[in-house]
This record gives C-alpha cells, sequence and structure tokens, in this order.
C-alpha cells in the first residue's frame, strides 16, 4: 500500500474508551511501560492514520520481557461494545490494565462491579502503575482474588465480561465463557475476542458467496443460540458487519499473511466499512 494513504475516519456506534494516566514502575517480574506512537496503526474495528503512545504490562519469562497486555488502538477497539454493554451487576473476570474496569465504573448505569483476578502480581503492578482508589465510581468495586471458575455470586448479575486468556481469538476463550457463564447466570454476556468465534461458526456453515454477507443479525442470534449465551450487540445490525471488519483486519496485519493478500483482506474490510458507514447515515437520516 502506498505511504501516502490516508484513510477516512469511520465513526463506531460506542463511545471512545478512556485511558487512565499509568506511570512507568516495575514489580519484581512485572513492569509497567509505555508503548511508542506510530503511523497507519490497524485497531479493531478500523484503521487509524495515526495513535499515540500508550501503555503495556511486560512480564519477565526467561530472561526475555515478553507483553501481556497493552493499551494499543487494538486492545481499545475491541473492549468498547463490552463498554456499552455494562449495567447494573458486573461481573469482570480479569482484571488486566483496569482499563476495562476504569471506563464502566465511571458510567451511572453500573452500580456494582466485581472483579476476579487469581494473579495477585498483577493486582500489585495495576496498584503501582496507578493510584485506581482516585477513580472515579471506585467505590462500586470489589475485588475477588481467586479461579474466576470456581466464582458463583450469591446476587443476580446484569452482565458479565470475560478476558482471562492471553491471545485474541484463543481457541478456548468460548468454552472458558460458556462455564463462567454456568456459574453466574448473567442476564447478557461479552467475551474479548468473540467475534472471532462468530466467524468460526460462519464458516462452518459452509454457504455459498462472500463471507461478510453472512454476517447477518439473524445469522448473529442463531450463533448466540446455539453457544447458549446471551451476547452483546443481539439488536444492533451493524454489529455483524463490524465483527466481520474486526476479524478480517486483525487477520490482514497476521505475520501468517502475505503482503498482497493482506492488501486484499484490507480493501475488504473498509469496503464493508464504507458501506456499512452510508447505511448507518441513511438510517440516521430517516430517524
Amino acid at each position: 500500500m502506498k505511504k501516502n494513504l490516508s484513510w477516512p475516519h469511520y465513526k463506531l456506534p460506542w463511545a471512545d474508551p478512556l485511558v487512565p494516566d499509568y506511570r512507568r514502575v516495575s514489580t519484581g517480574r512485572w513492569k509497567c511501560e509505555p508503548t511508542p506512537a506510530g503511523s497507519k496503526i490497524m485497531g479493531y474495528f478500523r484503521p487509524h492514520n495515526y495513535a499515540p503512545s500508550g501503555w503495556m504490562f511486560t512480564q519477565k519469562v526467561d530472561n526475555n520481557w515478553l507483553k501481556w497486555m497493552s493499551l494499543t488502538p487494538m486492545e481499545l477497539e475491541s473492549h468498547m461494545p463490552h463498554i456499552a454493554a455494562a449495567r447494573g451487576t458486573v461481573v469482570v473476570a480479569g482484571l488486566g490494565m483496569g482499563f476495562y474496569l476504569y471506563n464502566i465504573i465511571r458510567s451511572p448505569k453500573v452500580t456494582r462491579v466485581i472483579v476476579l483476578e487469581k494473579d495477585k502480581a498483577v493486582v500489585n503492578l495495576w496498584k503501582h502503575a496507578i493510584n485506581p482508589v482516585q477513580w472515579e465510581g471506585f467505590r462500586k468495586v470489589e475485588l475477588v482474588i481467586g479461579d474466576a471458575l470456581t466464582y458463583k455470586p450469591g446476587f443476580p448479575v446484569d452482565f458479565l465480561y470475560a478476558d482471562i486468556w492471553p491471545y485474541l481469538g484463543a481457541y478456548e476463550a468460548l468454552g472458558i465463557t460458556q462455564k463462567l457463564q454456568a456459574n453466574i447466570q448473567a442476564k447478557e454476556v461479552g467475551f474479548w475476542g468473540q467475534e472471532f468465534d462468530l466467524l468460526s461458526w460462519v464458516m462452518r456453515q459452509k454457504r455459498s458467496g462472500p463471507a461478510d454477507k453472512h454476517f447477518t443479525l439473524t445469522n448473529y442470534n442463531t450463533f448466540c443460540e446455539e453457544v447458549g449465551l446471551p451476547l452483546v450487540e443481539r439488536q444492533r445490525p451493524r454489529y455483524p458487519k463490524l465483527a466481520f471488519v474486526a476479524v478480517t483486519l486483525q487477520t490482514a496485519i497476521s505475520e501468517q499473511v502475505k503482503k498482497d493478500d493482506s492488501a486484499i483482506l484490507i480493501a475488504q474490510a473498509l469496503a464493508v466499512l464504507q458501506s456499512d458507514l452510508v447505511i448507518d447515515i441513511a438510517v440516521k437520516a430517516d430517524e
């Protein structure tokens, strides 16, 4: 692709998330450190001409510092529908960098948040990298140290968000979320990278024609029924299309994809984004 190419800005149906102010710290085998700024960066649902520097948690493994969590455009956007869905009593499986927590506790729709985290080292780094007690809405937070898969609340839960696997699109993500929901029985559920599981489901249907044509609201709701999860965005027609875009863009930037194939995938994703944008404008005009 040409270096001087400028991508248009595609507005998403969710508010842009906020990022707390971290600081560079080191505790044991963990570090919080900045990520560099960059140009021509792929987010999750759209490309970006420029991305400012962010933050990441790294862990020392065999004398190498490995990135475990980061706040890149991809990470920020991949949480957007799940931030928007949070309401009432929320159970969050996986503290991460606390970014998701920071955004949902600020919402007046959220009244109580139970965070499940088994790694005390991550909690310690989080507390040193930022002062969460000063966060707006932090009084709503209850931190539970232990295995999320064994947690059973003694009260109704409105929303469950799961993010306890290291890689986007991890094979085990769906199964883990199903196990969590079996115990928690939330009214609505979201899990990080669920768009990849939707793609896998669509591909198993072996339907003819372009794949993006099968990313419909009807098929998405059928997917939710078959996996037994009341997933987020079951009423928004745009979401399945954006799910296709997300998986296509992340596949395009994979190291396993050749440069020419990557350009084709990006073009396909942008075509769907452009079509989706036109449809969205038309719907708003009718309203």
